[in-house]
């Protein structure tokens, strides 16, 4: 087969004006930090934004919104980063509802597996309060199933999916690398074209078939991101800006 890695300015080529773009990550722990840096420096603007948290302040997402590229954000709240947060307040970035973070998994999970959504209990009565969400078209659909009231929450899907995994081969196989699986797998199986940016590009066959975590049936474009070192380095240098770890914590730890 024809191989999926390619140059990341030629892969972030579809992302335009107004894209509909899935990101992964959670507050930016397992999140496509080139990919985001390359879109920062393009400037694609009229973005709306699918992603579990809106990221991490001073880095990775959060780029985004103070550039002012995002004009809708579809996540389950602003609270992680600050430049998210001023931009929401300051009645500059459009959020029409916010999800239960497992609602919004299941969300994105059936428009991963093709489904038109899911029925979720949970918030009935408190998340279609009048008013709660004045930016919404309609109210928040329930139907009842066996004697419980569940919300009708259609799936999520997005012209674009930008994942980060730790491996890829070039037939586009992903093997993650610890708690950065996250939401990684279900997001690139949501997007219509998926970009993976991992930390290393092998030969078909170096991933056994146990270790693939998202099947290179899913996957456009590979594109070469930091290595593993780099980014170690990386997030112990802001973990340590923020007082989240001291040297010592970190002495002889990759």
């Amino acid at each position: 087969m024809k191989s999926k890695v390619m140059p990341i300015e030629e892969a972030l080529s579809v992302v335009k004006d107004g894209t509909r773009l899935m990101l992964g990550g959670f507050i930016d722990a397992g999140s496509p930090l080139v990919s985001i840096e390359k879109l920062v420096a393009r400037n694609v603007k009229d973005l709306t934004l699918i992603a579990v948290t809106p990221g991490m302040s001073g880095f990775g997402k959060s780029m985004l919104y103070k550039n002012k590229q995002v004009k809708e954000l579809i996540s389950t709240h602003v609270g992680t980063s600050a430049e998210s947060t001023e931009a929401y307040l300051a009645g500059e970035l459009l959020v029409k509802e916010f999800f239960p973070m497992g609602t919004w998994i299941e969300k994105v999970r059936a428009g991963a597996m093709g489904l038109g959504g899911v029925l979720v209990p949970v918030g009935v009565g408190i998340l279609d309060a009048e008013g709660l969400f004045p930016d919404l078209e309609k109210p928040k659909e329930v139907v009842e199933v066996n004697g419980v009231k569940c919300f009708i929450e259609p799936a999520l899907t997005a012209e674009v999916a930008i994942v980060k995994a730790w491996r890829a081969d070039t037939m586009g196989n992903l093997e993650f690398r610890g708690t950065s699986l996250n939401n990684n797998m279900d997001i690139a199986m949501a997007g219509k074209y998926t970009i993976a940016e991992v930390n290393e590009i092998v030969p078909v066959g170096t991933i056994a078939p146990e270790r693939v975590g998202c099947p290179g049936v899913f996957v456009n474009a590979v594109v070469q991101g930091q290595k593993i070192d780099e980014q170690d380095e990386l997030y112990k240098s802001v973990w340590l800006d923020r007082g989240k770890l001291v040297k010592e914590d970190i002495n002889g730890r990759s």
